[in-house]
């Protein structure tokens, strides 16, 4: 009886903490493009206004990814630490206007193309499948790089390019 009431109680655990522990980590974001930059303040097309840590040489019009992390500070204490993905780079940001909506999404890692991009396979040892017409993109991705993948498993975004692809979960 106490091995199989641990093995259920290990199964939920794994269940649980699984996610975490094979790299990947739930988090909130919001994907928009810059219409206005001023130095370190960039305004998205959504209506929001951020001020970012670093200047960013993006474009008007480039697209930017914002994640929501929340980290875990002595005593529980937890903030949550806003990071832009664009251009390339990784800068965390502050909220200065405007209202915002995300969603939710899994952070991981790809760490292998085959078949020139049409399969990624992830850090947890999943494979992602990709249309025929977004492998132009992912053939030239060369892995390991950092990703988000949707709640709803529709889309992955390449994190240092600021792009996203079409996939299915294989």
């Amino acid at each position: 009886m106490f091995i199989k009431n641990t093995a259920i109680l290990a199964l939920a655990l794994f269940t649980f903490i699984s996610p975490t522990l094979m790299g990947m980590k739930k988090v909130d974001f919001l994907s928009d493009s810059i219409i206005r930059k001023d130095g370190k303040l960039i305004k998205l097309l959504g209506g929001s206004t951020w001020l970012l840590s670093l200047p960013t040489l993006a474009l008007v019009t480039d697209d930017v990814i914002i994640v929501f992390e929340k980290i875990v500070l002595e005593k529980n204490k937890t903030i949550e630490i806003a990071s832009v993905y664009v251009d390339g780079d990784r800068i965390t940001a502050t909220h200065v206007d405007g209202r915002y909506i995300t969603d939710s999404g899994l952070i991981t890692t790809v760490v292998e193309s085959l078949d020139d991009g049409a399969v990624l396979k992830l850090i947890d040892g999943s494979a992602l499948s990709i249309p025929s017409y977004d492998r132009y993109d992912t053939g030239w991705w060369l892995p390991p790089y950092k990703a988000l993948l949707t709640s709803n498993g529709f889309y992955l975004w390449n994190l240092k390019k600021a792009k996203r692809v079409w996939v299915n979960i294989r």
